[in-house]
């Protein structure tokens, strides 16, 4: 089975502005990166690129470069909107496009900004679901609930792609159940290679009991990497970059860093485990972005990606 390497992080490139959001979008194309993800975030300090503008500027842009979002937050964003401006994307680029979606964050300022109560995600979200679904399969969709209601509903244009692919950003029970009921794969972040294992037995439980199957090729995880050349990481890349949010483990055993050995060492071990889609997130400031992309993507993408690799 193939391993795939994508990238996050567009807003670090696009804050700089167009020419180097360019440039980074380039880059990857050139280096022969798998695909680049964006993160969704309506109201808050931290500055995030609209992910359907990124994706819709990447479309211009590139030939191969696949883009997907990690999460699109369809807990506060409408449904409808949201599946027909996908499909817009889809349209353009048949093939390249994978949607991940979640509930958003713990803090409630998004939510009432958004005119939703965060008690009601979950199910907004799961409805959210569904409803894209409907919309991107069926010719006409009648649907009511306390949230929304369709009649007769239809969009235009449709995906080209059959089965436009919905991932689950989630590591909580039920993010699990949901991408088994619902999903068609996962992609969680903060990660052991341990958890990922019982995560997608659990997810495969859930998914037959709901008389489904999720693709062995739809599990991987999204993991904060730092590479050198030879010896250690530099303190402060701990210290300032890498997403922290758990106590219970270390920045080493979450994250991907280290020389090319050591990452992919660490990378079979997430590979064993049922991973075989990963999304890294640069764990730097602009100044070193292109240096890590480079990197990241000579010593550790291309050597996957052509298979030189031996995973057994």
């Amino acid at each position: 089975m193939s391993v795939k390497i994508g990238v996050s992080g567009s807003s670090v490139a696009a804050r700089d502005g167009r020419e180097t959001f360019l440039r980074y979008i380039d880059t990857l194309e050139e280096l022969g990166w798998d695909s680049v993800w964006f993160s969704d975030r309506i109201v808050g300090a931290a500055w995030r690129m609209d992910p359907l503008v990124g994706m819709a500027i990447t479309v211009g842009r590139t030939e191969k470069l696949k883009f997907g979002t990690s999460v699109l937050i369809m807990s506060v964003r409408s449904p409808v909107t949201t599946a027909r401006a996908l499909a817009t994307i889809d349209m353009m680029a048949p093939g390249r496009l994978v949607v991940g979606v979640g509930v958003g964050q713990e803090s409630p300022v998004e939510y009432e900004a958004m005119g939703v109560r965060k008690r009601d995600r979950g199910k907004r979200l799961d409805e959210a679901i569904v409803i894209m679904q409907r919309l991107w399969g069926e010719d006409k969709v009648t649907y009511e609930s306390d949230f929304i209601k369709l009649t007769d509903a239809t969009i235009a244009p449709r995906p080209v792609t059959p089965n436009l692919p919905l991932w689950i950003g989630s590591r909580a029970e039920a993010g699990l159940r949901r991408t088994g009921y619902l999903g068609n794969g996962w992609l969680p972040t903060q990660m052991l290679p341990d958890e990922i294992r019982a995560g997608i037995k659990r997810i495969n439980e859930y998914a037959t009991e709901a008389g489904r199957s999720i693709p062995d090729d739809h599990f991987g995880l999204q993991v904060s990497t730092y590479v050198v050349e030879n010896g250690k990481v530099p303190e402060y890349i701990k210290e300032k970059y890498l997403l922290q949010r758990r106590a219970d483990v270390t920045p080493e055993q979450i994250n991907l860093i280290g020389t090319p050995d050591e990452i992919i060492e660490r990378m079979k071990e997430y590979i064993d485990a049922g991973a075989t889609k990963f999304v890294f997130n640069p764990a730097c400031g602009p100044d070193e972005l292109f240096e890590q992309l480079e990197l990241q993507g000579k010593l550790l993408v291309q050597p996957f990606h052509q298979k030189l690799v031996p995973l057994g």
